[in-house]
């Protein structure tokens, strides 16, 4: 399967606007990562429509129209950078929610499996009829995804899902959602700022800055020194890790010399 993003432009004020993006997207974890205002947040809002934009997205060679709210609700899944907490609903409705497309007045046993599985694969059981204001960030963030995922999507763009969460739980979440994207053929994209999590976890990762597409490819075709210096005005030393991922050790500042 792919996604295709092809001649993307968005304009957002005379300070930042989002220039030619072209990629391709696959089955499997792909990264974004950039500095602050690179435009990677803006680029996935795009993608799921939620930002207005100019260019041409095609999914399995095929044109997809932006008013087609079939494709952009049932078989694109969008997780925001944060959401607010303050909703009475429980962890067990709001996973619900996530089938809103099949809800009728009567909830099927169908569905409560559904919801019970995610629960399971997540760990939430013990949450279920919390509400969600009673959720720390990182509770609340696992509840969002398995919402995101329960209804099966074939894509899943997640922007920075590691917020809130501890370093153990970036770990677990980061394993889940590899094993996710295996088991159910999904094309994932993932926004990070952890640039050693995205070399270890990702399939391919795009780099941008400025509202461009720096460069894109696997771990250790773009991340070298060079571009952390470039991008990132940081010096460094890269390691390879015997499974092929780069590991970065972060030294300085760089200096312009």
């Amino acid at each position: 399967m792919s996604l295709e993003v092809l001649n993307l432009n968005y304009n957002y004020s005379s300070k930042f606007s989002l220039t030619d993006i072209n990629l391709s997207f696959h089955n499997g974890i792909t990264a974004v990562i950039g500095p602050n205002g690179a435009g990677k947040s803006t680029m996935i809002k795009c993608i799921a429509n939620i930002f207005k934009s100019s260019g041409n997205i095609f999914y399995m060679n095929k044109k997809i129209d932006r008013n087609d709210k079939n494709f952009f609700t049932k078989s694109l899944s969008y997780l925001p950078q944060s959401s607010e907490n303050d909703s009475g609903i429980t962890v067990f409705e709001a996973i619900l929610l996530g089938l809103m497309n099949t809800l009728t007045l009567h909830v099927s046993s169908a569905q409560v499996q559904a919801v019970n599985a995610m629960m399971d694969i997540f760990e939430l059981q013990l949450l279920a009829q919390r509400r969600i204001y009673e959720l720390s960030g990182g509770q609340l963030q696992m509840v969002l995804l398995a919402q995101a995922i329960i209804k099966e999507p074939e894509i899943l763009l997640l922007d920075e899902p590691l917020n809130n969460l501890d370093i153990h739980r970036q770990f677990a979440l980061l394993n889940l959602i590899t094993k996710l994207s295996k088991e159910k053929d999904m094309i994932t994209t993932i926004v990070m700022h952890d640039i050693n999590l995205a070399a270890r976890y990702a399939d391919n990762i795009v780099i941008m800055n400025n509202g461009k597409v720096h460069s894109k490819g696997k771990p250790n075709e773009v991340i070298t020194k060079e571009m952390l210096k470039d991008i990132y005005k940081i010096d460094s030393n890269i390691y390879l890790r015997e499974q092929g991922y780069p590991v970065i050790e972060f030294v300085d500042i760089a200096t312009n010399s």
